[in-house]
């Protein structure tokens, strides 16, 4: 069988397929052996842990072929249909990547008769592990010496060849001196002699099979700890020696072996215990042992499945209580859930805590704050606090903290709460608190401090949070830590550090990663990419956040999804579209933290001056200075007195508040990127060049190129951006930001360089005032294009397409065009638009007429109105 083996592993796969008994362990583990003996690198993996094996799958495709790695999968049956579905794409795309020995009891599903066809793979099944007549001989005399060649020949003729039953049928007659046959099948003929075999075991070695065979694999250490017997170790080597059903694994070189019992022997022992009390007993100090021995290694899911065995209620509490917080965190909510159906709350009221956070990962919300509250006034009829009283204390923290992002408790006494529980002298250890629960509470902490405005304190509990979860190597609660850093980076217009941070995240935290977190990853990965120019892949992570249901409840989130997505709008040309979404505020419990309303106001004041809307751009200047942002307000209005035609004037006034520290980054490197297009069109080369290398030094740290979208549209910035490109010492982002802008094409609308831009075959100003009927009355821009189009002759589907809006819309603007004029039907609107000079003059190459001179089209005027 190693021959057999050895050739097979020249090939991708090599299965062996047969029922339990048969030996295919106790082989594999053999070949194992003697492969490494001889200095081969063999990866073991069980089917009953295979994450790794999924892992190896997915960096298989990169591996050189030519040193493929050797792994062999113990229990395949047992993989998962994920995996295996790796496993075959695998073997169809890269076969030569891997070296894969797959013991399975049945066939899988896999590509076997195609990579047959190819003579790819060597299927070895049960008749190839029968025991010839020979080899039967040399077994059963190895455990049975006084056997006869006619109690051999019984032997094989009714075992057909079968590993198990041999060396049981052998061990029975060593014992007995005879042997009984089953008369139906194997199946009841191996349970005969394992129950006869056990029972010739020493009483101590039996009580440590009861102690241990409830692990799924044991090392003489657990066993010595579960039995409480120091000799474990030393039966478990004899009994795998023996080849009673007990296998020996080692995974490297001086390694200590690991120990798995077959499947039969467990199902005897369970079964065993099940109809004996004395057994039952035995079991359960053995999970009591089991409990602790895991709880001190810091293992507290094993630590709590012992502990459910174990028939002791207060085990149970004292793990749920210690542990609880770092289960949830991990995930483990059925196995919370299930010891808090074993200790019921109303005999363990310290447990309130962890239900209530249970509750809300399971999104049981009404259940959460009612568990909230009682956590709360347990918390203050304490007298002399316990360490129960302050893990529930901090389980309590948690949730306040959870509810005042929803408004559902002060955001304010919520922090303070959180605060006094961390500070030196709040008197809870950190025993009681642990890394895990720590970690939680510290980013819990820095979510309700980004909510409150407080990014600085958020950001340094967010490294604490870091440090804890690190520490703990608890992977779900260092992602939280990550994709909140990422939120509060992306508020300081950090976009390129925020986009490491949320794909750090996601790579560690998997598919695993609760949707609360990984929501946060995808919408600032959607800005990073849109930061870049990359607007499908924008697309992309957006449609993510909005199939995402927390994207909804989370007030952060939901107004990071509509700032995304109307971005997105405006880029695409769908202004409509982006001012219904933009309309109004997403919903929230009371105000929205300042860089939300500054990233709201700044993207609603683009839109306002995209359309025309000089109420709506004024009112967000306003806004802007309202919410803390007043030297990005300043920028913003030095940039629309380009109106006043005074270009010099304008750039001294975008010069005088650049100058002032804390700019919020896009803001600044936009008005940056304005300022080389004015002194490009004043005709001063230097300064321009000055300017531009201004620009990139700002946008290149965060790769902020979105910011520059105004610009780019202009020929005079990309033709001074690609001459400076080829000069000889260019910066080194000059060639990045070109690329990005010379490929890239907004929809958005007219700018306001686009408007003011001195073409000499501009169209003169229009009148957007007029009076009507004795009645002064005033066209919004989108109602004085559609006029436009109605003098063009236009359709209602011509229109929308050629203002990228819909036909709705048209009709709208048309309804509201109709009613300030104080007519019913087009030709009449016409006619009075003309009468009163509403309507653009034709163009000079259709009049035969030289253009009229003035201000350029749709300039704002010195007040920061549009003419």
């Amino acid at each position: 069988m190693h021959a057999a083996l050895d050739v097979g592993v020249r090939a991708p796969l090599t299965l062996l397929i047969a029922p339990p008994g048969t030996g295919k362990t106790v082989l594999l583990s053999d070949w194992v052996r003697r492969r490494r003996d001889d200095g081969t690198a063999v990866t073991w993996i069980s089917g009953h842990a295979a994450g790794s094996f999924g892992r190896m799958l997915e960096q298989a495709v990169d591996r050189d072929p030519s040193d493929p790695e050797l792994v062999v999968v113990d229990d395949g049956h047992l993989l998962s249909a994920t995996v295996l579905a790796e496993l075959a794409l695998v073997l169809r795309k890269s076969p030569h990547a891997l070296r894969i020995v797959l013991a399975s009891r049945y066939d899988l599903p896999l590509p076997v008769p195609e990579l047959e066809l190819r003579g790819l793979t060597l299927t070895l099944r049960s008749r190839d592990l029968r025991f010839t007549d020979a080899e039967a001989t040399e077994l059963v005399k190895a455990h049975a010496g006084s056997a006869t060649a006619e109690d051999i020949r019984l032997f094989q003729a009714n075992t057909a060849g079968w590993a198990a039953a041999l060396v049981l049928a052998a061990r029975t007659f060593a014992a007995s001196g005879e042997v009984r046959w089953s008369l139906v099948n194997q199946g009841p003929v191996l349970d005969l002699f394992l129950g006869e075999t056990v029972s010739t075991l020493d009483e101590r070695v039996q009580a440590m099979l009861l102690s241990t065979f409830g692990v799924p694999s044991v090392t003489a250490e657990l066993a010595a700890a579960l039995s409480d017997d120091p000799d474990a170790g030393a039966m478990l080597a004899e009994l795998a020696g023996n080849g009673l059903l007990v296998t020996a694994y080692v995974d490297g070189p001086g390694a200590e072996p690991s120990y798995r019992y077959h499947p039969l022997l467990v199902e005897l022992l369970r079964r065993r215990v099940a109809a004996n009390a004395e057994r039952a007993r035995i079991v359960a100090a053995a999970q009591h042992r089991s409990a602790l021995y895991y709880e001190n290694r810091g293992d507290s899911v094993g630590a709590l499945r012992s502990a459910l065995g174990a028939d002791d209620p207060a085990l149970v509490a004292r793990i749920v209580l210690s542990r609880g917080p770092e289960l949830l965190a991990a995930g483990e909510l059925e196995l919370v859930a299930v010891a808090l159906g074993v200790v019921p709350v109303e005999d363990f009221p310290h447990l309130l805590g962890v239900r209530g956070l249970l509750r809300r990962a399971s999104g049981d919300v009404a259940g959460a704050v009612m568990d909230a509250a009682a956590a709360d006034r347990l918390t203050g009829e304490r007298d002399a606090p316990t360490p129960e009283d302050d893990a529930l204390e901090a389980d309590a923290v948690l949730l306040r903290l959870w509810k005042s992002r929803y408004g559902w408790h002060d955001v304010r006494s919520a922090i303070d709460g959180a605060r006094s529980l961390l500070s030196p002298d709040s008197g809870s250890s950190d025993a009681v608190l642990g890394p895990e629960r720590l970690a939680w509470l510290l980013i819990e902490l820095a979510a309700a401090e980004t909510w409150a405005d407080d990014l600085d304190r958020a950001s340094a509990h967010l490294g604490e949070a870091l440090v804890s979860a690190r520490m703990a190597a608890h992977s779900r609660l260092i992602a939280g830590g990550l994709v909140h850093r990422a939120v509060v980076q992306y508020a300081r217009g950090q976009l390129r550090n925020a986009a490491r941070s949320a794909r750090e995240a996601l790579d560690i935290g998997g598919d695993d990663l609760p949707p609360e977190y990984a929501v946060r990853a995808y919408v600032v990965l959607g800005f990073a990419a849109l930061g870049d120019l990359r607007r499908d892949e924008a697309w992309r992570w957006y449609e993510l956040v909005a199939m995402t249901a927390s994207a909804e409840s989370d007030t952060v989130i939901g107004a990071l999804r509509a700032t995304l997505r109307g971005v997105l709008l405006i880029e695409d040309g769908r202004l409509d579209e982006a001012l219904s979404e933009l309309s109004a505020d997403p919903a929230a419990a009371g105000p929205l933290p300042s860089f939300l309303a500054r990233d709201l106001a700044l993207l609603r004041f683009r839109l306002a001056v995209l359309i025309g809307d000089e109420d709506g751009a004024a009112g967000q200047l306003a806004e802007l200075d309202r919410v803390g942002s007043g030297p990005e307000a300043e920028l913003l209005q030095a940039m629309l007195s380009i109106g006043e035609g005074d270009l010099r004037a304008t750039v001294r006034m975008i010069d005088e508040v650049l100058a002032h520290p804390g700019i919020y980054p896009p803001v600044a490197s936009a008005a940056a990127s304005f300022r080389t297009v004015l002194l490009t069109r004043a005709a001063d080369p230097a300064a321009a060049e000055a300017s531009l290398v201004d620009t990139l030094n700002r946008v290149a740290p965060q790769r902020i190129v979105h910011a520059l979208i105004p610009a780019g549209g202009e020929p005079v910035f990309l033709d001074q951006l690609r001459a400076y490109a080829r000069s000889p010492n260019p910066h080194p982002f000059a060639a990045i930001a070109l690329e990005r802008l010379d490929g890239y094409r907004s929809k958005g609308g007219v700018t306001l360089l686009a408007r003011t831009r001195p073409d000499t075959d501009a169209v003169p100003d229009r009148r957007l005032s007029a009076v009507v009927n004795g009645a002064q009355i005033r066209l919004t821009g989108r109602e004085a294009d559609v006029l436009d189009q109605l003098a063009l002759g236009n359709s209602y589907t011509e229109t929308a397409k050629a203002l990228f809006i819909t036909e709705n819309t048209v009709k709208t603007h048309l309804m509201a065009l109709y009613r300030k004029l104080g007519v019913e039907k087009r030709s009449a609107a016409l006619r009075v638009a003309r009468g009163v000079g509403l309507l653009r003059p034709a163009p000079a190459v259709e009049t035969g007429l030289p253009a009229a001179q003035g201000s350029s089209p749709g300039a704002f005027d010195g007040q920061g109105r549009l003419r």
